[in-house]
């Protein structure tokens, strides 16, 4: 089972984090990893993830226009016993110009991305000759920007992939991911986003 859902949040996203995700200090937390991009491989969901890893050096990248706000991933059981294992992450982005995040602007993307990743998803599963069995959900949020005091709007890109074995699940998750990077890049073009 393959799938794309659009979503839309209605609980407000604080960056830095709010009280109610730390322990009360806005900052807490939250590294802007466009300004310090030394600091991912050192973040605990990057350690022992390339693949997360890579996604946040991508992101973040001086010429890419996106910039995470947030990321993890994590195994859990799964939900019977055909599918035992799961894997699921998540990554929180937005237009690396604050100002940029209207929400038209991120609802473009996001309708673009669903296009886009369909499309490379589809190619894999047939390349494969296997359907993925992974969901993605794009969901957008209103955010808070405290440091420009700015209403805007944000995208979570959520991840389920699901099998027999974590190897496997993982190898699924992992298309996930280079689909975003591969959307991400169709959107805004960047030929050095890779080589830089």
């Amino acid at each position: 089972m393959m799938g794309i859902v659009l979503s839309e949040g209605s609980k407000q996203f604080h960056v830095p984090y709010g009280p109610a995700m730390s322990d009360g200090s806005l900052d807490a937390r939250f590294i802007d990893l466009k300004t310090n991009p030394q600091m991912i491989p050192v973040l605990s969901p990057c350690v022992g993830w390339p693949e997360t890893q890579e996604l946040l050096t991508q992101i973040n990248k001086a010429c890419s226009p996106f910039m995470t706000l947030a990321a993890d991933q994590r195994y859990a059981k799964g939900p019977d016993p055909e599918r035992p294992v799961i894997l699921v992450s998540f990554v929180s982005l937005c237009f690396a110009e604050i100002s940029h995040n209207a929400k038209d602007f991120v609802s473009d993307l996001v309708s673009f991305l669903q296009q886009q990743m369909d499309v490379i998803l589809n190619d894999a599963s047939t390349m494969l000759d296997n359907t993925l069995d992974l969901e993605i959900i794009l969901e957008i949020q209103p955010t808070q920007f405290h440091y420009h005091k700015i209403e805007g709007w944000s995208l979570t890109v959520m991840m389920i992939a699901s099998g027999q074995e974590h190897h496997t699940v993982r190898g699924t998750w992992g298309w996930g991911i280079q689909a975003l990077l591969d959307g991400l890049n169709a959107y805004a073009p960047q030929d050095d986003w890779a080589s830089s």
